[in-house]
């Protein structure tokens, strides 16, 4: 199996969702599209694009 992320070793994103995820019990993408799509009206929280635009800022060999 061919790793796709050689020498990545800091996903900033990944991290990030990890510790939002700890901090908020698991709920951290069900409360960002509540916020976000039913009481502010955008098309989406934005969690996965976020993830992945962190995730290129360490790491410039990163393919989704």
């Amino acid at each position: 199996m061919k790793k796709n992320n050689i020498g990545c070793k800091i996903k900033l994103g990944d991290r990030l969702e990890t510790f939002i995820d700890w901090i908020t019990f698991g709920n951290g993408a069900m409360i960002a599209y509540t916020i976000a799509v039913k009481w502010l009206g955008f098309k989406s929280c934005g969690c996965e694009e976020r993830r992945i635009w962190l995730n290129k800022l360490t790491c410039k060999n990163y393919k989704d």
